[in-house]
């Protein structure tokens, strides 16, 4: 199996960079299954050009972003860019503003400023930057779960929106899926599903956070269980809860089976082998 990463090929690059109107270089993409196509554009002030590479029938993690909580990339394409105005200001890692230039033969194409950063990496420091992030993305509560481009949903349904979900893609054996607490949630907040430390850069006065598209709204629980498996040791955990706030965490107890069985069903961590429930309780 090739180690060589995919990256777009000279004629896609002569295609994007026709309709952009810039010069493109292409960029090798983090992972095989990425979920767009990466330029940097050779110009005064450089822009990163994203154009989607995949869709939610042949993207596993898409097509559950669509089913549970009605986001559709491809569909809702031109509104996504308007998320970041609707955050709380005042991130400690600021949103860059994501622009809607059109579609090429169908698939969406957007560009973002350019920023010469490294990528996050996942230590005590990083913990510490993502418990202010989520602290004031989630002070204020949301009207309900889903996503503002399609739809909003009451917190009494997310039970059973949930356990349809995870019966849908088979993650869970009959016997597991009939045990398994889905609790109403407490509130509703702002939520990255796929929240990996690659997704910020690190620059500025904090950094940036440079790949938000997946944004939703989802149970205040299941961000807390999905910032829960992110974490590595009792250091990044002591620096995450210090910077969020003891007082503010509810206890997960009852939610955490629940939300990692939808955790592992949209698969946001890739195909594990390893049951979520061995992962550590960190908060």
């Amino acid at each position: 199996m090739s180690d060589v990463l995919p990256m777009a090929d000279a004629e896609l690059t002569r295609r994007v960079s026709l309709y952009a109107g810039v010069a493109l270089t292409p960029l090798p993409l983090r992972f095989a299954d990425s979920a767009n196509w990466l330029w940097r554009s050779e110009e005064l002030s450089p822009k990163l050009y994203k154009l989607a590479r995949t869709d939610a029938e042949g993207d596993p993690f898409w097509h559950g972003m669509r089913e549970l909580f009605g986001v559709d990339r491809w569909r809702h394409a031109h509104e996504l860019p308007a998320l970041a105005g609707s955050l709380p200001q005042h991130l400690p890692l600021a949103p860059l503003p994501l622009t809607w230039l059109g579609r090429l033969q169908g698939a969406p194409l957007w560009s973002l400023p350019w920023r010469q950063a490294p990528a996050a990496r996942m230590d005590a420091a990083f913990a510490g930057q993502l418990g202010r992030q989520l602290r004031r993305l989630h002070h204020d509560a949301l009207p309900g779960w889903g996503h503002p481009a399609s739809g909003v949903y009451a917190l009494d349904a997310w039970p059973r929106a949930a356990r349809a979900f995870v019966a849908s893609r088979g993650a869970l054996d009959p016997l597991e899926l009939a045990s398994l607490d889905l609790p109403r949630p407490s509130r509703a907040v702002w939520s990255l599903p796929d929240l990996r430390p690659d997704q910020f850069l690190l620059g500025g006065l904090d950094g940036y956070w440079a790949d938000w598209e997946a944004l939703v709204w989802a149970p205040l629980e299941f961000d807390l269980c999905l910032l829960e498996l992110m974490l590595e040791n009792a250091a990044q955990r002591e620096a995450f809860v210090e910077a969020y706030g003891a007082e503010h965490l509810p206890s997960l107890d009852a939610y955490r089976d629940g939300m990692r069985a939808v955790i592992l069903t949209l698969g946001v961590l890739g195909p594990l082998s390893l049951s979520l429930k061995e992962f550590p309780h960190w908060l």
